[in-house]
């Protein structure tokens, strides 16, 4: 228990001092439980571990997010939570409620006679919600049952990569084009320059999807609309802050919105 602990911590050093810069702090909330501490806190591990893999974020220390209620994981979340976690920096809180994480021995009826089986039972809900808008990003349920004497490590070992894929594929930070570095004779954009560099752990050839953020009311609720422009991918990483990125798709109607102030963002789309 200790080694794991300290690699937990190890990697949360780490990877805050990689991207300090950035100020994109994400934390993990203490998860709902009536179950066995042990159970608890080994998904919460899978958790954070799944956390620490996702380029340009920081994890958040556990004594910051002590302070914030757990009401920010709620269906209405408290607007005072989500102003404490907001002034403690964060921009995604993720949130757990773990419904069951057992683990039984009983009788079982075998040919060769009664014997003694272990099984583990798991289920458990995640969310991630935006601090700035208060809404849940995505909430996930998981679920998993196995046999045998590592029945919860193997149950666990099932849904640590559905895990790692929600929370990568959910947890997105906003990139912005500076300008448009290169048209074709057509006026299309062909080479672009975005707001990310090297400590946003950027490489050559990841890709992003680029949008147009329009806000829209429906039902007397505001909400945010992503709609497709094209994708780009990094050519050259230019320093800390930027990257050259050629235009894959869509170089026509990035050049329009850019050049109209429209508000553009890119998501990277390649892990």
């Amino acid at each position: 228990m200790t080694k794991r602990v300290l690699s937990v911590l190890c990697g949360i050093v780490a990877f805050s001092s990689a991207f300090a810069q950035t100020k994109n702090l994400v934390g993990v909330a203490s998860f709902k439980s009536s179950g066995r501490t042990e159970y608890v806190t080994a998904i919460q591990n899978t958790v954070y571990d799944a956390t620490l893999k996702v380029r340009g974020f920081s994890l958040m220390e556990k004594d910051k997010l002590e302070q914030i209620k757990a009401g920010v994981g709620q269906p209405n979340p408290d607007a005072g939570a989500l102003a404490h976690a907001k002034s403690l920096g964060a921009q995604y809180i993720v949130t757990g409620n773990i419904l069951k994480a057992n683990v039984d021995t009983k009788p079982s009826d075998l040919p060769l006679g009664i014997t003694n089986v272990t099984t583990s039972e798991l289920l458990f809900d995640i969310a991630i919600v935006d601090v700035n808008s208060g809404e849940e990003v995505a909430t996930s349920r998981f679920t998993a049952g196995a046999k045998g004497k590592r029945a919860f490590e193997d149950a666990m070992k099932e849904l640590t990569p559905g895990i790692e894929k929600f929370i990568r594929e959910n947890l997105k930070t906003p990139v912005s084009i500076a300008q448009i570095e290169e048209k074709n004779s057509a006026g299309e954009a062909i080479r672009v320059l975005i707001v990310a560099g090297s400590l946003s752990g950027l490489q050559e050839h990841d890709e992003f999807r680029v949008y147009e953020v329009t806000d829209l009311t429906v039902d007397g609720k505001k909400m945010h609309r992503k709609k497709t422009l094209g994708k780009i991918a990094v050519a050259k990483i230019e320093d800390e802050n930027f990257s050259i990125c050629l235009v894959k798709e869509g170089g026509a109607a990035i050049a329009k919105k850019v050049e109209a102030g429209a508000k553009i963002k890119c998501e990277i789309v390649t892990e």
